[in-house]
């Protein structure tokens, strides 16, 4: 009898492992997830509402040969932040606060002010992104309530319609299949609540998706952009001016640096 319990007990350990070890494993195809080939971590201000910087996480993983014969990368983002942390003083109307990610036919190498992106192109065009963007949000249409996520809606308008920027490149708007983006705070008055978007981790990225044709050599080269922006929203006065809308730009480069014994090596 008393190797029966031993048996069952050693069962028991067995199916505990396995499952404790399911739980930590992320395959390729998993979407809700990253065991990134490459990854960097950005510091960044968002003042007034975040008194701490907060960090922009960013990696990819690759296959050599994805849904067909070509070549494909994973790639996700999110942010890091004392989620606790929030000034109230700085909730005086209905906001939400967003990020647009951006990757794809840019290269170079981040450094300069604008946390990196006055080295990818120039601080003039640092500014002509910012006024465009901070426009493309002040001219939404009304009613404001049917944006819950402005910088969603204003992204999705200059893809289609790309605005002229004479100091930018021209493919930053033109030649880019998406720009997934996520709202992570809502502030609403006159309580001053705030609804924050837990941190998130390569076990809880915020965003995933696949690129095609695209190895790991190619996506390390290439320079990605975020986005984030905090606008008067739903339930709210539309902005007075686009100074009203709040926006950062922050860009990263993950380079290529396999782990021993990485299996996903497209070279």
């Amino acid at each position: 009898m008393s190797g029966y319990f031993e048996r069952t007990w050693v069962l028991l350990t067995v199916l505990a492992l396995l499952q404790c070890s399911s739980a930590q494993f992320c395959s390729f195809w998993t979407s809700d997830c990253i065991e990134p080939l490459a990854q960097v971590a950005v510091p960044f201000s968002f003042q007034p509402l975040f008194p701490d910087p907060i960090t922009l996480f960013y990696g990819f993983d690759a296959l050599s040969s994805g849904k067909g014969q070509g070549p494909m990368t994973k790639t996700a983002f999110w942010l890091g932040y004392q989620d606790r942390n929030i000034d109230q003083k700085a909730i005086d109307t209905n906001r939400t606060t967003e990020i647009g990610f951006r990757i794809g036919n840019i290269t170079g190498s981040p450094s300069g002010g604008n946390n990196g992106c006055d080295g990818i192109w120039s601080e003039d065009c640092t500014r002509e992104l910012k006024n465009s963007i901070q426009r493309g949000i002040f001219h939404l249409p009304p009613p404001i309530d049917h944006h819950r996520r402005p910088l969603a809606a204003a992204l999705e308008h200059m893809m289609w319609d790309p605005p002229k920027l004479d100091s930018c490149p021209r493919q930053l708007f033109e030649d880019v299949a998406s720009i997934p983006v996520q709202d992570f705070i809502r502030e609403s008055v006159p309580q001053q609540n705030v609804t924050v978007m837990t941190p998130g981790s390569g076990y809880n990225p915020w965003q995933v998706w696949y690129i095609d044709d695209m190895t790991s050599r190619q996506q390390a080269s290439q320079v990605a952009l975020g986005i984030i922006t905090r606008s008067p929203t739903y339930d709210s006065e539309p902005p007075h001016s686009p100074d009203d809308v709040q926006v950062e730009l922050v860009c990263v480069q993950a380079p290529r640096a396999p782990p021993s014994g990485s299996s996903n090596s497209d070279d």
